[in-house]
């Protein structure tokens, strides 16, 4: 297994969304140049991105890893490489029993009317589509949080 994490390129983009769609993440927004890509030889195994905003805020978002993949560590290196180019705000969403994971890179519960605009949009839309989606399916509903991380300068 010849696994590495790089930019993604073009080529990748119709491997992203696959891999994105599903895990039925939040499928706007599934730009190439945002994400970094996690492969394996030629397979594309693993995603992420820094989603840019309309309203300049920065999520940390779409991250994915190939249920075969999982617990080798390649969402870490996945997040430390997205985040080792952003030395700015990023805020993510997620469920709140993953909260916890996000720590380590300075992640913190924030409330939705802290976020921005586009922020708080995408948490109330997830939860309220996640909602159904877990009701209609008669499964527990995923509580979602919002986690702030805020500018090196302004963390230290």
């Amino acid at each position: 297994m010849s696994l590495a994490i790089r930019a993604a390129t073009a080529d990748d983009q119709n491997a992203i969304v696959g891999l994105v769609h599903g895990e039925r993440l939040n499928p706007h927004g599934l730009d190439w140049p945002n994400f970094v890509v996690a492969v394996d030889g030629q397979a594309l195994v693993g995603a992420a991105q820094i989603r840019k905003h309309k309203d300049g805020s920065r999520e940390l978002s779409s991250l994915v890893v190939d249920r075969s993949y999982r617990r080798q560590g390649l969402a870490s290196r996945l997040i430390d490489r997205l985040l080792a180019a952003e030395a700015g705000r990023v805020l993510v969403i997620t469920g709140k029993m993953r909260a916890a994971y996000f720590a380590r890179w300075g992640f913190r519960p924030t409330t939705s009317c802290r976020a921005p605009t586009s922020i708080r949009t995408n948490y109330y839309l997830g939860y309220m589509i996640g909602g159904l989606h877990a009701l209609l399916r008669r499964r527990p509903v995923n509580h979602l949080v919002i986690l702030d991380r805020m500018p090196m300068s302004a963390a230290e």
